[in-house]
C-alpha cells in the first residue's frame, strides 16, 4: 500500500483538476484550503505540511502542463487559475475502469464524472488509479 502522503496528492490532484473543470473556461481564484481543507497554523504562523501539500500538488499540476495560474499569495491562493487544453483533454476522455459501477452498467462516461464519483466515495485506490492511468498515462 503507498504511503497515506501518495494517496493525498493524488486526491489533491483530483480536486484541483476538477475544481478547474468545474469553472472551464473561466479562470478564477483558486484558494489552497479549498484542496486541503482548514490550515491549522503552527505558533509562528507556518502552514500545516497538509496545507503545504496541497499547495505542492498545485505547483506540480503547473510545472507539468496541467493547470495555468499567476500570482501565488502567501502560499495561500492563486490568481488566474484556469485548466490548460492538456488537462481538459483527458478531462473529457472516455474512462473505462472495472471500480466503475457507472460505466459498467450505463453508456461511456467522460473521466471528469467517474473521478468525481470515485472522490465524492472517498475511495483512494480509485483516485490513484484514475489519475495514474488517464492523467499520467501510467497503469
Amino acid at each position: 500500500m503507498l504511503d497515506v502522503h501518495i494517496d493525498d496528492f493524488f486526491k489533491d490532484c483530483a480536486t484541483i483538476l476538477l475544481t478547474g473543470f468545474r469553472s472551464f473556461p473561466r479562470p478564477q481564484t483558486l484558494f489552497i484550503e479549498d484542496i486541503s481543507g482548514p490550515d491549522d497554523r503552527d505558533d509562528f504562523g507556518l502552514h500545516s505540511n497538509r496545507h503545504l501539500a496541497a499547495l505542492g500538488a498545485l505547483v506540480w499540476l503547473q510545472e507539468e502542463g496541467y493547470v495555468r495560474f499567476t500570482g501565488l499569495h502567501r502560499q495561500e491562493s492563486v490568481d488566474e487559475f484556469v485548466l490548460t487544453s492538456k488537462s481538459l483533454g483527458k478531462l473529457l476522455a472516455i474512462a473505462r475502469s472495472e471500480n466503475d459501477p457507472i460505466s459498467a452498467a450505463t453508456a461511456p462516461t467522460p473521466l471528469f464524472q467517474v473521478l468525481e464519483f470515485a472522490r465524492l466515495q472517498g475511495d483512494s485506490t480509485w483516485v490513484r488509479q484514475l489519475v495514474c492511468t488517464y492523467m499520467l498515462g501510467q497503469p
